[in-house]
């Protein structure tokens, strides 16, 4: 019997509300469509406006549990057979508000062929930093572990995606800063097509204010003016939180970093951020404040220590979030004054909207956890690309 042990954190949290107790429910883990047996761990992130009243796990139609506090992990035994589940939660407020999700998984697949998954790539192709948006499918290659492969679907234009904007909020944010924060923030909200969705999370030492994923610009801006600069930095705590949120979404996923980088008390190494990262394909942009706004050295010349790590460390932590950032097709944006954040936030926006989508179905894929590099090329002259480093083939 194969044994699956699937775990999700649940965080309960006030969110601005747009009506009076309004719920925000998703399973995340098992995924829909997963192959499970055995005991499984059942997860969902709720957000609430009125405080959850009772959480009721259903397998089949049958309840299995009821969870009235966080975290709402519910351990199930779903049985030895190897056959789909219907898994549904229904999360209810001190209101009497309610809402429901659910998920259906799959059986394992029992014959010897392996199931090739299509990859998809988000291609920025840029000519002297200008998008270059006529390229057409014949103009691209794409090469995995260095073999060229077949594009089986392309598209280029307004693809819709799904976003986390990254807001420091540290004591380093005060004043003018974090009030060009915000309106950078407002103007990518803005800009959203109807498709896209966007979580916002402002943080220092601790997350200060979140959102649920959502196209709602009135949510979104309330967000994004909940929290007031204060505390230290735990950038890789709330960029592995993110890219962990982003993992069970669909299609494009993008992360935007606003922070000057410099992590001061997060409990996770970079290092780790990195392989999570890497693995989950999300697209980083990183818009770089100079650490006072004019007057950052050379990262090679930063003299910061702390309990947590040493001058070298703090310096190798700055360079690993900067090959992350490139490695994922994403860049990093300097950024010297408050004025330069809004029209930051708007290119970053326009790249998104230029950007092309290529898949292919991999030519050496065993399903062996092993990682592919990936490489596209174009044809027009004078034209850089960026996508994704690689992925894990899983």
């Amino acid at each position: 019997m194969r044994r699956a042990l699937l775990v999700v954190v649940v965080t309960v949290c006030l969110v601005p509300p747009a009506v009076a107790g309004e719920i925000w429910l998703s399973i995340t883990e098992p995924r829909q469509g997963a192959s499970v047996v055995g005991e499984v761990d059942i997860v969902a992130e709720v957000l609430a406006v009125d405080e959850i009243a009772a959480v009721v796990f259903s397998v089949d139609g049958r309840p299995v549990g009821t969870l009235d506090s966080p975290p709402y992990r519910l351990p199930v035994d779903l049985g030895p057979d190897n056959i789909g589940h219907r898994i549904t939660l229904v999360a209810r407020d001190r209101s009497g508000a309610e809402v429901t999700d659910t998920v259906t998984t799959q059986p394992y697949p029992i014959s010897g062929e392996v199931k090739v998954e299509l990859q998809q790539l988000y291609v920025t192709a840029d000519s002297d930093r200008d998008p270059e948006t006529r390229l057409a499918r014949e103009d691209f290659a794409v090469f995995d572990d260095g073999a060229r492969q077949d594009i089986v679907t392309f598209a280029s234009g307004d693809i819709p995606f799904t976003a986390v904007l990254l807001i420091d909020s540290s004591a380093s944010m005060s004043g003018r800063r974090i009030q060009a924060a915000r309106a950078g923030g407002d103007a990518f909200v803005a800009g959203m097509a109807d498709l896209d969705q966007t979580k916002v999370m402002v943080f220092s030492d601790q997350l200060l204010s979140t959102t649920p994923f959502t196209n709602s610009t009135q949510t979104l801006s309330a967000g994004l003016r909940a929290a007031t600069a204060r505390g230290g930095t735990a950038l890789n705590d709330h960029l592995y939180a993110a890219v962990k949120l982003l993992e069970h979404r669909q299609g494009r996923r993008v992360v935007v970093i606003l922070s000057d980088g410099i992590d001061t008390h997060s409990v996770l190494s970079m290092a780790q951020v990195r392989e999570k990262a890497l693995k989950s394909q999300v697209l980083i942009y990183w818009i770089r404040l100079s650490r006072h706004l004019g007057d950052l050295p050379g990262d090679q010349g930063l003299n910061i220590t702390s309990a947590w790590r040493s001058s070298r460390q703090y310096r190798r932590q700055l360079e690993l979030l900067k090959r992350t950032v490139s490695d994922s097709g994403g860049r990093i944006i300097g950024v010297d004054s408050p004025s330069d954040i809004h029209p930051v936030f708007v290119d970053v926006l326009d790249e998104l909207r230029g950007q092309y989508a290529i898949g292919y179905y991999p030519s050496d894929s065993a399903n062996d956890g092993r990682w592919h590099d990936v490489r596209v090329e174009v044809k027009a002259p004078g034209v850089k690309v960026r996508t994704h480093s690689g992925y894990v083939d899983h």
